[in-house]
């Protein structure tokens, strides 16, 4: 049996048309191709701006600002030998210390207490944090690569030194929530940005109102208007009343995003805005899979001890319904609650069928069940593979 044929070596250069690029030979670039789309690297073929180095039997991949090491990083995952020319600058090199020191201390731990003003940062370093603290290149760094973390870092250390001028660009970092959702930009920062206090405030609900925006990007905002409110007591009827404000769109907004400025309406106890919370439910606009129903936020304020009435089916439970129905035909013991988010949040395996959630399925006449609410620690039932606590959970 013969071993297969290795890819040729590629190198990755630099040019000012197309930015990070290296040429393949064409007998390769289509598995070459597949290997970088299955990781989701952003990057284009042969583009009009790369005609000045087109080889004969060659094809340009080019990446455009993408981090060296990140594509170095997939390409070896997929078998390439890969060299990096010497003349390519690497996005951490464009730091000097202290700033610099950033880039080395790895993974932030989400609860730690660091004192990065013992590492020499000072405010005549704030334009060097932000810079750092969105620095697209860092951010979408080799996984591996300690580099990664800075820019969590550098937030941190910007709200330490209380930079105000650094709120606006940070807010505008929420955008990458809707290209995935990134942990640290959908949990982490809008608790950077919660230790600015009401200074953070107007760029924060500017953003919410901005309805080109995606939802989970939003959501974050809002998430950081409820923390502001949670931080600083003497904050808090102010922040009630900018979510209370958005949640007054409703009608116009998406119930996924409904259901998260609920979410830190309930964190701040807001029971002021219980009426408006009421009748958003009503309109039906709200996605019940993320607090579960009017019944159950009433509950969590305080307003009422228990159920009076059985829940409605909401998406989740519909969906629950639809994998019962699946395990009995197949003649296998009912699900628990785990083997539900199981079988949502990984590949189907060959005793139970890649489902259509959007095709009828003949259900067995069978009493409502609700699903239990979904724990903190129990994985996400938006199917990011994360616990609850650390995605969609308030």
């Amino acid at each position: 049996m013969t071993e297969p044929e290795a890819f040729p070596p590629v190198t990755l250069k630099t040019d000012d048309q197309v930015g990070l690029y290296f040429l393949c030979d064409e007998p390769y670039a289509d598995e070459v191709r597949e290997g970088l789309k299955a990781d989701e690297v952003k990057f284009s073929l042969n583009p009009s701006e790369g005609a000045h180095l087109a080889a004969a039997g060659k094809v340009l991949f080019a990446f455009g600002q993408t981090h060296p090491g990140f594509v170095a990083e997939v390409l070896e995952s997929i078998g390439e030998e890969v060299l990096i020319d010497p003349a390519v600058t690497m996005p951490e090199d464009a730091y000097a210390p202290p700033v610099k020191l950033l880039l080395s201390l790895g993974e932030w731990s989400g609860d730690e207490q660091r004192d990065y003003a013992a590492l020499g940062l000072s405010l005549k370093d704030v334009p060097a944090l932000i810079r750092m603290a969105t620095d697209g290149q860092l951010h979408d760094g080799p996984t591996e690569s300690s580099v990664v973390w800075s820019p969590i870092h550098a937030w941190w250390a910007l709200a330490q030194l209380g930079a105000e001028e650094a709120i606006e660009p940070l807010v505008q970092l929420f955008s990458r929530a809707d290209d995935g959702l990134d942990e640290g930009i959908s949990e982490d920062l809008p608790r950077a940005l919660a230790q600015f206090g009401a200074s953070a405030l107007a760029p924060l609900t500017d953003y919410l109102g901005t309805v080109t925006h995606g939802d989970w990007s939003r959501v974050a905002a809002a998430k950081a208007i409820g923390l502001v409110g949670t931080e600083d007591p003497e904050a808090r009827a102010e922040c009630v009343l900018r979510l209370s404000h958005r949640l007054a769109y409703h009608a116009e907004q998406s119930a996924l995003l409904n259901a998260f400025l609920i979410s830190p309406l309930l964190t701040l106890r807001a029971v002021e805005a219980m009426p408006l919370i009421e009748r958003v439910f009503a309109s039906g606009r709200v996605d019940e899979t993320v607090l579960g129903d009017v019944e159950d936020v009433q509950i969590e304020l305080g307003l009422k001890t228990k159920r009076e009435h059985p829940r409605k089916p909401n998406a989740l439970s519909i969906m629950g319904d639809k994998l019962r129905a699946i395990w009995q035909e197949k003649g296998l013991p009912l699900p628990t609650a785990d083997d539900f988010f199981e079988a949502l949040n990984t590949q189907p395996d060959a005793d139970l069928p890649a489902l259509d959630f959007e095709s009828d399925v003949e259900l067995p006449p069978a009493p409502y069940l609700a699903p239990a609410k979904v724990g903190r620690n129990e994985p996400c039932p938006c199917g990011s593979g994360k616990k609850y606590k650390k995605c969609c959970g308030p």
